[in-house]
C-alpha cells in the first residue's frame, strides 16, 4: 500500500519551542495577498483552526477568533464565511496566532499538542463555469513571520493559570522577517494520523456586544476629568482625542457598569517617535491592603474607591511612526496606533497608567470594549413577586446578578472564575448545565463539556480528569461522580438515549474504580490512596486551606465519598431503567442500598451524621454537608429527614411560617437561605464570588443557584426520571411568596424524542392529577395562596 501524506498544516519554519523560558508562549503572523477581479456572490466559506488560538482578517477587518478549546481526542476547527470582507482587486488575508509551549505546564486552560501549527483551507462552490476561483489552502504561498513584540510574562503572582497578560515592545516591529511558510508533512496512512483530530465546533459562534464605560475614578493627569469623561460619551470620543503632552505621567481608573468579560483596544493617534509607555490592571473589584498572595484577600465594599486596584497587568511600549507594510490587523494602522488584546479579559474596573515620551505627545483616541459571551438566550423570568417587604426586589436583583454571574462563566467552555483560571471543573459544570437547561433549554455547551470530560479518562486510575479541556491533567476523584452525574441530568432534561449511551462504559469503570475501595469490614469507601487525588469537599473554615474534611485522614472514611457515591448510583439506575437496562439497574441499585446502609450504620451517631465514622468522631468532624448529602442519598428519608435537616440549620427568622407539609423545611428556611448572597448585594457586588474564605475571585457560576431554586423548586417545574419513565413534575411552592409569576422554558425537545408525554401536577392541597402535554412549551404560572 502506497503511503499517503497529509500537508494541510503549515507553520513557521525557524520556529523553536521554548518551554522553559520567560514567556508562556509567542506569537507568529501569517499573511497572504489575492487579486479578485470579482468578488463572488454567495459565500465563501474558510475552514480553520490554529494550535494554540488565532484570529483571522480579512483587508483589515476581524473576521473570527478561535478555536474553541480542545485535546487530541477532539480538536475543533471553525467554518466561517469570509465574502463579506472581499474586495474586487487586492485582499489582504492576515492570520495573527498564539502558540502556547508545549513543554511547559503553564496556560493549563489552553490544551496544545507537541506540535504547533495552522490548518486553513477555502472551498468556493463552482456554480457557473466564470465564476472566480482562489486558493487559501496552506502551502508555502503563505508568508510568516515570528512576532518579535509580544511576550507572556509568567512572573504575575496574580496570574497562575492563564498566562494570557501581554507584553508589547512595538518598537521591535522593525525585526518582522517574512519568509514561505512551511508545510508539515504527517503520515496518513499505515494507522498513522496528524497530532490533531480535526472536529466542526459543536458550539454556536460567541455573542459580541459592544459596550461603554461607566465612569471614571481617582484621576491624577494634567487633562481634565471633563476630557477623561469624554471617553465615557460614545458620540464625542471619535470626535476628540485626549492630548497627553510629552514628558507626562497619568493614571485613571476606569469601571464597567457590572463584572465584564471582554475584548479591549486602546486606540492612539500613532506618534511621531517610540517610547511612551502604557500599563493596564485589571481587577474585578476595589480591595484593602495589604495583599497576601496567592489568594488571601480583603475585599468589602467592591465599589468604594477609596480603595486599591490590584491585578495582573498588561504593557505596551509604542513604536511610533512605522514604514512597515502594515500587518492588517486594523483599518487606520497607518495613523493609528493600537494595543488591542489578543484573548479578552475579564474586569469590572481597570486602572491605566501612561508615561508619555519626552519627545512625543500622545492622543488618546477611545477605549473600546466589546463584551464576549456564549450567546445564551434567556426564556426564563420571573416578572411579578409579592412577598415580604423588600424582598421583592432582592428576589428579582439575586436573578439578575445570577444570569450575570453564568453568562461570564460561558465562553467556549463552561469556567469556573473566568478571571483566574477559565477551566471547565466537572462539579461546577453540573451545576453550569443545570441553570442552563432551566434557564434556556439550551446544552450545546453541556453536551460539549460531557464529551471533553469523558475524553479526559485515565484508563489507568479509572477516572476522568477533574477538569477538561486542561493542558495539565489534575485528578479530583469526586468530580468522576459528578461527570456521571452530568450524563444522567442530561437524559433526564433531554430523553436523548443516542447521546447518554455512548458514555456508559466509562461510567462503569469510574464506579468500579470507588467499588474497588470498599473496606469489607464497615462496608464503606476508604479515602483515597492515591497521592495525586485531590479529595476536595468545599471551600469552608471547617475544611481549610485544602477543602477537604479533617475527618476523612483522621478515621480513614469521609462520609462525603460515599454519599456521593450512593447518588451517583441511585441517578445512574434510574436511568438504566429509561433505558430498558432492568438488571444493570439492580445491580447499582443494590450497590447503592448497600452503601447508604453502611453511612446509616457507621457514620451516624443518633443525632447528626459524621464527616468521618461516628465512633471515632471529633467536635471538628461535623457538617451540614454531611446531612444534606445523607439525605440526598438515602441514608435518612421521611420524617427523620426533615427533622435532621431543621436541627442542622439555624433557627429560622421566619418560625411563624413553620407548616405540617412532608418537606416543610425548604419552606421554612427558604428565605433566610439566601443571606449569603443578600451580603454580596451589600458589597456593590455584581457577580457571585467563588468563596467568602479565599475571597479569591468575585465571578463564579456555582453561586447561581437562584436559577435553579427559582425555577425547579420555587415554581416547581422540572423533570424527573421516574419507575423507567420520564416525567414533567409540576409542584409549586405556593407557600414561600404571597404571589408570583413565573416564566419556565419546557421546551421542544420533551416532545420530538417522544419519551415524555405527560405532565405529572401535584397541587398545593395533595390533590394529584396527570394531564397531557401543553401546546404552549412556556408555562406562566401565576399562583397566588
Amino acid at each position: 500500500m502506497a503511503a499517503e501524506w497529509d500537508n494541510s498544516w503549515i507553520w513557521h519554519p525557524e520556529w523553536i519551542e521554548k518551554p522553559n523560558s520567560s514567556s508562556a508562549g509567542a506569537f507568529v503572523h501569517f499573511r497572504k495577498f489575492i487579486t479578485l477581479g470579482l468578488v463572488p456572490s454567495d459565500p465563501v466559506y474558510i475552514a480553520i483552526t490554529a494550535d494554540t488560538r488565532y484570529k483571522l482578517y480579512v483587508n483589515s477587518r476581524l473576521v473570527h477568533a478561535g478555536p474553541v478549546k480542545g485535546d487530541q481526542q477532539m480538536w475543533f476547527y471553525d467554518v466561517v464565511d469570509i465574502q463579506p470582507y472581499l474586495s474586487t482587486g487586492r485582499n489582504h488575508i492576515a492570520v495573527h496566532v498564539l502558540r502556547f509551549y508545549h513543554g511547559s505546564q503553564l496556560a493549563a486552560s489552553f490544551p496544545r499538542t507537541a506540535y504547533p501549527g495552522l490548518y486553513i483551507k477555502t472551498e468556493l462552490p463552482q456554480s457557473g463555469e466564470d465564476r472566480p476561483h482562489f486558493n487559501l489552502y496552506g502551502d508555502e504561498t503563505w508568508e510568516t513571520a515570528i512576532d518579535p513584540c509580544r511576550v507572556l510574562p509568567t512572573s504575575s503572582n496574580f496570574d497562575f493559570f492563564l498566562q494570557i497578560f501581554e507584553q508589547v515592545d512595538e518598537s521591535k516591529k522593525h525585526e518582522l522577517g517574512w519568509v514561505a511558510a512551511k508545510p508539515y508533512n504527517f503520515m496518513v496512512s499505515h494507522g498513522l494520523a496528524t497530532p490533531w483530530n480535526l472536529h466542526s465546533r459543536m458550539i454556536p459562534f460567541p455573542r459580541l456586544q459592544p459596550t461603554n464605560l461607566a465612569a471614571i475614578h481617582n484621576i491624577t493627569s494634567t487633562e481634565s476629568r471633563e476630557n477623561w469623561e469624554a471617553l465615557l460619551e460614545p458620540g464625542r470620543k471619535h470626535e476628540l482625542g485626549i492630548l497627553l503632552p510629552k514628558g507626562t505621567t497619568h493614571h485613571i481608573e476606569f469601571e464597567v457598569n457590572h463584572h465584564t468579560t471582554a475584548y479591549v483596544i486602546f486606540r492612539f493617534a500613532r506618534p511621531s517617535s517610540s517610547g511612551s509607555k502604557l500599563t493596564v490592571t485589571w481587577s474585578e473589584g476595589y480591595e484593602d491592603e495589604p495583599i497576601k498572595l496567592p489568594f488571601v484577600r480583603k475585599k468589602g465594599d467592591r465599589a468604594d474607591t477609596t480603595k486599591v486596584i490590584a491585578g495582573p497587568k498588561d504593557w505596551y511600549i509604542f513604536g511610533g511612526v512605522c514604514s512597515d507594510e502594515p500587518l492588517g490587523y486594523d483599518s487606520a494602522e497607518k495613523d493609528d496606533e493600537t494595543f488591542a488584546l489578543f484573548h479578552f479579559r475579564t474586569f469590572r474596573y481597570f486602572t491605566l497608567d501612561v508615561e508619555v515620551a519626552e519627545n512625543s505627545d500622545l492622543i488618546l483616541k477611545e477605549i473600546s470594549v466589546v463584551k464576549t459571551n456564549y450567546p445564551l438566550q434567556v426564556l426564563a423570568s420571573f416578572p411579578q413577586v409579592e412577598a415580604e417587604a423588600g424582598d421583592s426586589t432582592r428576589f428579582h436583583q439575586l436573578w439578575d446578578v445570577s444570569v450575570r454571574t453564568l453568562e461570564n462563566c460561558m465562553h467556549d467552555c463552561y469556567e469556573d472564575c473566568p478571571f483566574f483560571e477559565q477551566l471547565q471543573y466537572a462539579m461546577d459544570t453540573r451545576s453550569s448545565a443545570l441553570f442552563t437547561y432551566f434557564l434556556s433549554r439550551d446544552d450545546c455547551l453541556a453536551k460539549q463539556a460531557i464529551t471533553q470530560l469523558h475524553n479526559s479518562f485515565q484508563p489507568a486510575l479509572g477516572l476522568t480528569a477533574s477538569r477538561a479541556p486542561s493542558h495539565h491533567l489534575q485528578i479530583i476523584a469526586h468530580f468522576s461522580l459528578f461527570w456521571t452525574c452530568m450524563v444522567t441530568d442530561h437524559y433526564e432534561h433531554f430523553g436523548d438515549a443516542d447521546f447518554v449511551t455512548q458514555f456508559l462504559p466509562v461510567i462503569e469503570k469510574v464506579l468500579d474504580t470507588f467499588q474497588h475501595r470498599i473496606d469489607q469490614e464497615s462496608g464503606l469507601i476508604r479515602v483515597s490512596h492515591f497521592a495525586g487525588d485531590w479529595e476536595f469537599v468545599d471551600w469552608t473554615k471547617a475544611y481549610h486551606p485544602m477543602g477537604v474534611p479533617p475527618a476523612g485522614n483522621a478515621t480513614g472514611v469521609m462520609t462525603y465519598t460515599n454519599q456521593l457515591y450512593a447518588y451517583a448510583l441511585q441517578r445512574l439506575a434510574s436511568l438504566e431503567l429509561c433505558l430498558g437496562r432492568q438488571s444493570r439497574a439492580a445491580e447499582h441499585g443494590r450497590r447503592a442500598e448497600a452503601i447508604a446502609r453502611a453511612i446509616r450504620l457507621q457514620c451516624y451517631d443518633g443525632t447528626y451524621f459524621t464527616d468521618g465514622l461516628a465512633r471515632l468522631a471529633e467536635p471538628t468532624h461535623y457538617s451540614q454537608h454531611s446531612q444534606i448529602w445523607a439525605v440526598l442519598c438515602g441514608a435518612i428519608a421521611g420524617k427523620e429527614a426533615t427533622d435532621l435537616l431543621n436541627r442542622s440549620l439555624k433557627p429560622s427568622r421566619r418560625e411563624g411560617t413553620r407548616t405540617p407539609v412532608g418537606d416543610g423545611a425548604y419552606e421554612d428556611h427558604f428565605h433566610d437561605f439566601w443571606e449569603p448572597w443578600r451580603r454580596q448585594l451589600d458589597l456593590n457586588l455584581t457577580t457571585w464570588v467563588e468563596d467568602h474564605i479565599t475571597q479569591r475571585s468575585d465571578c463564579h457560576a456555582w453561586g447561581s443557584l437562584p436559577l435553579y431554586e427559582y425555577t425547579a423548586e420555587v415554581a416547581g417545574v422540572k423533570p424527573v426520571m421516574n419507575g423507567g419513565a420520564r416525567v414533567l413534575m409540576f409542584k409549586p411552592r405556593v407557600r414561600l411568596f404571597r404571589a408570583f409569576e413565573a416564566r419556565v422554558p419546557e421546551g421542544d425537545k420533551y416532545v420530538e424524542d417522544g419519551s415524555l408525554s405527560s405532565v405529572h401536577v401535584e397541587l398545593p392541597d395533595g390533590q394529584q392529577d396527570t394531564v397531557n402535554m401543553l401546546e404552549d412549551r412556556n408555562w406562566t404560572l401565576k399562583l397566588v395562596d
